[in-house]
């Protein structure tokens, strides 16, 4: 039995997708076209029809009539959405600029939609009130092979589920490319590192300043015996750094609650949240405001300031910002991770494309040991930043992580995975998971 999703964009087609895959369907979403014409099946890859069980988004809904005849028995899900929701999305997504990156088959394709391949209200409004009525009416004598499902509305599970005979998983409904969160700016979030982690850079450099060594002169001798003073009758390097830590924490929490203000945070030094309020949440903020070596004195400094963006388990945004290195490695699912030093350019990171790989121990791959129950050990570095040095490094070495906490890895699964390198549990071909029982993550490797 095949099963396809024949709800038109913007209904709710990825969540779909990611649903199916839940379930345990093998699902190709938006498989795409490279010709179009209307009626001629010939036009999809039959090699993707065969090896997927579902199929979801454009160019399915435009093959339902087809594809029924192609696969009797086959079950077909319309997901739909109220309609000023669904214009208003689509006024967003379906610009002149998105046409012009669009291959001629895909403008085809809206064309015989909604008459247009750019928005228009009015023709969108009827071409969708006549594409969810001449499927309706398709179906309307086999109930039992046509599930009408709004997820947007607050249909999930239950529904779904019922229609499918599968068992109600004990996760949320998926709710991606939820359009609050696919508008949000890597660049922008790499900014809100690199203001909280100036914090982090200023206690460094009071610590190179108070450490180091020159010919400084009497006045320059004074001035450092000052700074010596104040220093040490402030704690030192590791109240100076705690303190750094506590605002670059205040810092990164404040600003991610104005920007999703109904998306919760979750700090590596902050209250605990029990895994059954976790497990409700589709999106949670991960954020590590000090990982790595703690003893931030020497050139470069191990510490590092992470933020990532979890969706239905999966890491979509990745923030890892170096404070002594005063360099920012950023990446967004689907569009590519980057590298930035100071105040230079930004560069994008392609795996063996770059500076030396991430350093390997004696007996081949890098293996750092982490700790499920907290902070990564003083005496390691930081992992968020071995495994932004994997992303821009030249070979495909192996790098394994284990037991390490779920706030230290997310951020830099994205910028790796945009890299181009692969992120797999150990010893299997999945994807590492998060927003788990316990945050972390038991085994994890790079190839």
């Amino acid at each position: 039995m095949k099963l396809f999703g024949i709800g038109l964009s913007k209904t709710g087609t990825s969540s779909l997708a990611r649903a199916l895959e839940i379930l345990g369907y093998r699902v190709k979403d938006n498989p795409g076209v490279e010709r179009y014409v209307a009626g001629d099946l010939s036009c999809l890859d039959a090699d993707l029809l065969e090896a997927n069980d579902a199929l979801t988004d454009t160019p399915i809904p435009s093959f339902y009539r087809e594809l029924d005849a192609r696969y009797p028995g086959s079950k077909f899900i319309l997901t739909v959405r109220g309609i000023d929701g669904w214009l208003k999305s689509c006024k967003k997504q379906f610009t002149p600029r998105l046409a012009d990156k669009q291959n001629e088959a895909h403008n085809r394709i809206f064309a015989d939609l909604y008459d247009c391949a750019i928005f228009d209200e009015e023709k969108f409004r009827s071409g969708y009130e006549r594409f969810n009525a001449g499927a309706r009416e398709y179906f309307k004598d086999r109930p039992s092979d046509l599930l009408i499902l709004d997820i947007v509305g607050g249909e999930g599970w239950d529904k779904l589920c019922a229609f499918l005979g599968k068992p109600v998983p004990d996760v949320p409904f998926p709710k991606a490319n939820v359009t609050q969160v696919r508008w949000i700016s890597a660049e922008d979030l790499a900014g809100i590192a690199r203001d909280a982690g100036a914090n982090i850079l200023r206690a460094i450099e009071l610590t190179r300043s108070v450490e180091g060594r020159s010919a400084l002169g009497v006045w320059g001798t004074a001035r450092r015996v000052m700074e010596k003073a104040l220093y040490t009758f402030a704690g030192g390097e590791t109240r100076a750094l705690e303190a750094a830590r506590r605002k670059a924490q205040a810092v990164v929490e404040a600003k991610l609650r104005a920007l999703t203000p109904d998306i919760p945070v979750i700090c590596a030094d902050g209250p605990a949240v029990s895994y059954a309020d976790r497990k409700k949440w589709n999106h949670l903020w991960l954020i590590e405001p000090l990982g790595g070596h703690h003893t931030i004195g020497s050139p470069g400094g191990d510490v590092t300031l992470s933020l990532a963006l979890l969706e239905d388990g999966s890491p979509i945004y990745g923030v890892v910002y170096a404070p002594g290195m005063d360099t920012v490695y950023y990446g967004k699912a689907g569009h590519g991770s980057f590298r930035r030093k100071g105040g230079g350019q930004s560069t994008r990171l392609i795996a063996g494309d770059g500076e030396p790989s991430a350093p390997r121990g004696p007996s081949g791959p890098l293996e750092v040991e982490g700790d499920a129950a907290g902070p990564v050990p003083a005496d390691r570095v930081s992992l968020a930043l071995a495994l932004c040095r994997a992303a821009e490094g030249q070979g495909g070495d192996p790098l394994v992580l284990r037991h390490a906490p779920e706030w230290a890895t997310a951020a830099a699964q994205v910028i790796l995975k945009e890299a181009g390198r692969t992120v797999v549990r150990c010893g299997t071909s999945d994807e590492v998971r998060y927003n788990k029982e316990p945050l972390s993550t038991d085994c994890l490797t790079v190839r």
